[in-house]
């Protein structure tokens, strides 16, 4: 269906600006604190500047800061508690904690570094500033990619987002845990690799500063993202496979970047360990017993990227109706996506879903744990979204094949899921899950100091996602629907600017 060129415009502005509204409100959807190891975070952001008076300071002991209890003690009467409120007594002074990255150093130090730049004397000021700047960061750096990519592969950039963000995805890209960097990284590093493989000019030279730029974000935040973004570098060569003069110069910067990986995977104590709060010295269970168990329960670690698992402290419990419908999706397009593709594609395929089995399955028997302990969904959720994305290269066009009703079914799911989600994860703080009521502005125990009541906000972000869907939509309309025989096509016959 060909539209109005007016209307593309508006709704490709409309689009991003929509999905920037979503994230924001996911942002403002919880507390401070509210994040995984979210005082861990916090912490190692206030101290990245060195010793601040008032903010971060030494102590007698090099493994211990004095930093605000706000920080400290901030998560400690609601964690683990999900029938308890946000609202919680924090006394206005220092306190002393060695939960930081100063002290074992997990993490490499340019995600805190870089949120520090956001860090004011009010602590709920700070975080909404750097959720909104991190929020800022997903839509603008996929926005440009969009454009940056030939008109064959924009579509990709869109559904590998769509169908891996809700819940888990929407709450980490809103929030300040080096996770979401990680999310941006694999959503668009081998896409942003790919394109530079095959576009030309200016473009291709923007695809490979972009291509920089998300290795470095991703394995910047999070040591094991360097892991996940050597994997899209490979699946993007791959894809790009060409046997000529001018692919063989192009591998030279996807080669550099994976020794940029490798320098940046070895600068983070995850390099030991994907998390290092893991290990345990006697194993539970024979080594045999360990993986026979692990392969039963693996598919619920990649269900907990859909909603299986709790937000937050894994204690925000998403119903069903979430994480069915957003599984449902995810696994009805990837099967559906089988179907079309050459063997670059399947090769590349193989490989995703290789990782997806290989690297959780080496954590979980090297830390002699079992599924459900310890090692959560979003370690390895940089990996579904590769898997995700790589399964649905092939088609020809932006729709997938899908018909106008099986557009709509699709675009309906998400916004549903995301609603709900959204809506669960603001109760659980407001009032505690304990309190099963619709309207959110009642009773309200915990809010931001703000004139927009929790049902305004919740309402404001339900329709923003909603607009950025039902505008996805429309410019993927077909006038008439062609069979899914017809849509197939090779990956590189799909590059066409």
């Amino acid at each position: 269906m060909r539209h109005h060129p007016l209307l593309r415009v508006l709704t490709a502005i409309a689009i991003p600006l929509a999905m920037l509204g979503a994230l924001l409100v996911w942002g403002v959807s919880s507390p401070p604190g509210s994040g995984p190891d979210d005082d861990y975070h916090m912490a190692s952001i206030w101290c990245a500047g060195g010793d601040v008076e008032g903010r971060c300071e030494a102590t007698s002991s090099p493994d211990y800061r004095m930093l605000p209890a706000e920080i400290v003690k901030g998560s400690k009467c609601f964690a683990f508690y999900p029938d308890q409120s946000a609202s919680c007594p924090i006394p206005d002074r220092l306190l002393r904690t060695d939960r930081g990255n100063w002290l074992d150093h997990s993490y490499p130090p340019y995600f805190y570094a870089v949120m520090s730049v956001f860090v004011t004397d009010h602590l709920g000021t700070s975080i909404l500033l750097m959720r909104a700047v991190n929020s800022m960061l997903y839509v603008g750096v996929l926005t440009a990619l969009f454009f940056l990519l030939p008109r064959g592969m924009r579509h990709l950039v869109v559904w590998t987002a769509a169908i891996s963000i809700v819940p888990l995805g929407m709450f980490l890209i809103a929030s300040v845990n080096p996770s979401g960097w990680s999310v941006l990284s694999a959503t668009g590093l081998w896409l942003a690799m790919w394109g530079f493989f095959v576009q030309t000019g200016a473009r291709k030279w923007i695809l490979a500063a972009i291509s920089v730029l998300l290795l470095l974000l991703g394995a910047g935040a999070r040591a094991d993202s360097a892991v996940y973004g050597v994997l899209a570098l490979i699946v993007a060569a791959v894809l790009a496979f060409r046997r000529d003069r001018r692919y063989a110069l192009d591998l030279i910067l996807p080669a550099a970047l994976v020794v940029v990986a490798v320098l940046l995977f070895f600068s983070g104590g995850q390099s030991a360990i994907v998390t290092g709060d893991t290990a345990v010295e006697d194993r539970p269970l024979p080594l045999s017993s360990l993986v026979f168990v692990n392969a039963k329960l693996l598919p619920q670690l990649w269900a907990g990227v859909f909603g299986m698992w709790g937000l937050g402290w894994l204690d925000t419990t998403m119903p069903g109706i979430v994480w069915i419908t957003t599984l449902t999706v995810f696994g009805a397009l990837c099967f559906m996506g089988l179907r079309v593709g050459d063997w670059r594609k399947r090769l590349a395929l193989a490989g995703a879903a290789l990782a997806l089995v290989a690297v959780p399955m080496y954590i979980l028997i090297h830390d002699a744990v079992i599924v459900g302990s310890y090692v959560q969904p979003r370690y390895i959720y940089p990996l579904i979204i590769i898997f995700g994305g790589v399964a649905l290269v092939g088609f020809a066009r932006a729709g997938l094949g899908l018909n106008r009703l099986q557009l709509v079914v699709v675009a309906v799911g998400l916004v549903l899921a995301n609603s709900v989600a959204l809506h669960v994860n603001m109760r659980r703080y407001i009032s505690g899950l304990d309190v099963q009521n619709f309207n959110l502005n009642w009773p309200i125990e915990w809010w931001w100091n703000v004139p927009l009541s929790p049902m305004v906000v919740w309402a404001a972000g339900s329709a923003a996602f909603a607009v950025a869907a039902g505008a996805l939509v429309l410019l993927v309309w077909e006038r008439r629907t062609a069979p899914l025989e017809e849509e197939r096509v090779q990956p590189s016959e799909s590059l066409v600017a």
